[in-house]
């Protein structure tokens, strides 16, 4: 049996055939065992000065042909042929020299700097075996020796420690391709695997609402996790990387496998491994994760490469964190006003670049969808239940909830895209609602002018101020009603919007826009009979404190004023009328 040793493309024949041993290496983790596998391959060889290879002559020339195939003969014959011209005096210089042989054979090529695996090939002589069957594996030499047990002159025996991490090939096929190797179906190799958790709390809550008030606050937990692995040199028939990949590559690749991620884009829709197992245990499976980072490191001389991921869980249903202040004014005429503070913390979701699901996506569905959901929002059912815990009315009347007005007093929204957030303040105060349907702001004044005694004034010359004389009479009663309102806009979409306008060619649909504005959206005609109660209440013949006269109420001509671009719309008008 032969132990061929392919180097610069030269088959060496070791010749006495060296005892060879095998030993197995499996890597295991308590968690995760058998992921990989190494083995260490040695050669325990004789080296007889008379005999065997590599063939050693004194009528050559050179005494010994170095790197020559002559000398590393593969014919049968010469493991029982006698090298007869190898006298005594021959074989110190028939042991140094073949040494030195045997371990430039077992050098590893130095190519560009890097090392290259020396091919090992163990089979028969027959033919069988000379048709390629055989074990057959790339391999690092790590150490060579020489005992001193044949005292230089006699034979001695030698020793070389090979390690590989896959065979070429084999007489059965088990150790081809490696596929005796663990690697938990991924197809890399590796030789080293941990995988660190640690899980946090965040500090910062979710708030989840249900009829616009705060039902549940829930904790947010920061998860980090590191991933290293180290990968194994897979080398080729012509002792390159197999597939192209270094021990670094390989560790890569096994990393991208185990983690489920893809091309640069992480895949969280089928999440696996300790992300899954995690969403299942926190709160039955409540929690989502968001807000994936990851962190990639590479060691290309140890062969590792390691992945940080971080991320956050929370739960709800929007994948936002946010935080409110609230705060309450009682003013010296008992007025109050609540102002609400928000920031709004999206989370991001996205797979990949997408736009939808980022963190600023996310904190702007929030904020329509749960916050500014329109007049009351739910930040006006937030300051609703501040008023309610401040008065003392609820302690006598637990149901009592204190009167804000529904329409903010100011309202403003801050957007930072980039950090994923929105902020938000709304004022409210107690100001009284409104009347007429559609207004931001109302005003309605009412003056009653009161009768007065009457008098002539006559001035007389020469007397320093004029005569006073009473009629024996008093004036009439006068009462005056004035309405200003500011409308919000329609949002009517049958009517083309008015700053479109300029954009409308067609002169007649130009007009009918400039005529809903100037008379279909004045209040007098689209609130008639809200301003008609206030009329009828502020009307004197109406007033339940006293009786006017039968026939006696006259008023003057009503005028009002409609500014359609700013919407604010005033009436005024006034009664002159005798009481019974």
């Amino acid at each position: 049996m032969p132990v061929i040793v392919t180097k610069d493309n030269k088959d060496y024949y070791l010749v006495p055939a060296p005892l060879v041993t095998f030993n197995k290496q499996v890597y295991n983790n308590v968690g995760r065992p058998g992921f990989g596998v190494d083995y260490t391959v040695s050669l325990q060889g004789t080296l007889v000065q008379t005999h065997g290879n590599p063939y050693y002559s004194s009528n050559t020339g050179n005494a010994a042909l170095a790197d020559s195939t002559t000398g590393w003969t593969k014919t049968p014959e010469v493991e029982t042929a006698e090298v007869v011209d190898v006298s005594g005096i021959n074989r110190l210089s028939a042991t140094i020299r073949k040494q030195e042989l045997i371990r430039s054979l077992f050098t590893n090529p130095v190519i560009n700097g890097v090392a290259k695996p020396i091919k090992l090939t163990i089979k028969g002589w027959d033919s069988g075996f000379n048709a390629g069957s055989g074990i057959v594996l790339q391999g690092f030499v790590d150490d060579i020796s020489f005992d001193s047990d044949g005292r230089w002159a006699n034979p001695g025996s030698y020793s070389v420690n090979l390690r590989n991490t896959t065979f070429l090939g084999s007489a059965n096929g088990v150790f081809t391709s490696g596929n005796e190797n663990l690697q938990i179906g991924s197809g890399y190799f590796i030789s080293n695997l941990t995988d660190n958790v640690d899980i946090q709390e965040d500090g910062r809550t979710t708030l989840i609402f249900q009829n616009s008030k705060i039902n549940q606050i829930n904790k947010v937990y920061t998860v980090n996790r590191s991933i290293t692995a180290v990968g194994s040199p897979v080398y080729d028939a012509n002792g390159n990387y197999a597939n192209n990949l270094s021990p670094w590559q390989q560790a890569s690749g096994f990393v991208h496998s185990y983690m489920n991620i893809g091309s640069g884009i992480i895949n969280q829709t089928s999440i696996s491994g300790i992300k899954s197992n995690l969403l299942e245990q926190f709160s039955n499976g409540s929690y989502q994760a968001a807000n994936f980072v990851y962190q990639e490191s590479v060691d290309r001389e140890a062969g590792t490469y390691s992945v940080t991921e971080t991320f956050l869980l929370y739960s709800g249903i929007y994948p936002v964190i946010e935080s409110i202040t609230i705060n309450n004014d009682t003013g010296e005429n008992d007025t109050n006003t609540v102002s609400i503070q928000g920031t709004i913390q999206g989370l991001n979701t996205a797979n990949g670049f997408y736009y939808y699901n980022n963190a600023y996506h996310n904190a702007w569905s929030y904020f329509t969808g749960v916050v500014d959901t329109g007049i009351p929002s739910t930040a006006y059912y937030y300051a609703r239940g501040v008023m309610r815990g401040l008065t003392d009315l609820t302690r006598s009347n637990p149901n009592f909830i204190p009167w804000l007005h529904p329409r903010p007093t100011n309202k403003s929204v801050a957007s930072d895209f980039s950090a994923g957030t929105i902020s938000y303040t709304y004022n409210y105060d107690d100001r009284p609602a409104n009347i007429v349907p559609g207004s931001i702001s109302e005003s309605i004044q009412i003056n009653d002018t009161y009768p007065g005694e009457l008098f002539s004034v006559t001035p007389v010359i020469g007397r320093s101020q004029p005569v006073l004389q009473y009629l024996n009479s008093r004036s009439e009663y006068k009462r005056s009603l004035s309405i200003s309102v500011t409308m919000a806009q329609t949002g009517d979409p049958t009517f083309i919007d008015i700053n479109n306008l300029g954009n409308i060619t067609d002169s007649t649909n130009r007009r009918l826009v400039l005529q809903r504005m100037f008379f279909n959206e004045k209040p007098s005609v689209s609130q008639t009979p809200a301003l008609n109660d206030i009329f009828q209440a502020a009307n004197p013949v109406n007033d339940p404190t006293f009786t006017v006269a039968n026939g006696k109420c006259f008023h003057s001509a009503p005028t009002e004023n409609w500014d359609a671009r700013t919407r604010n719309y005033s009436y005024n008008i006034e009664w002159t009328y005798e009481r019974t």
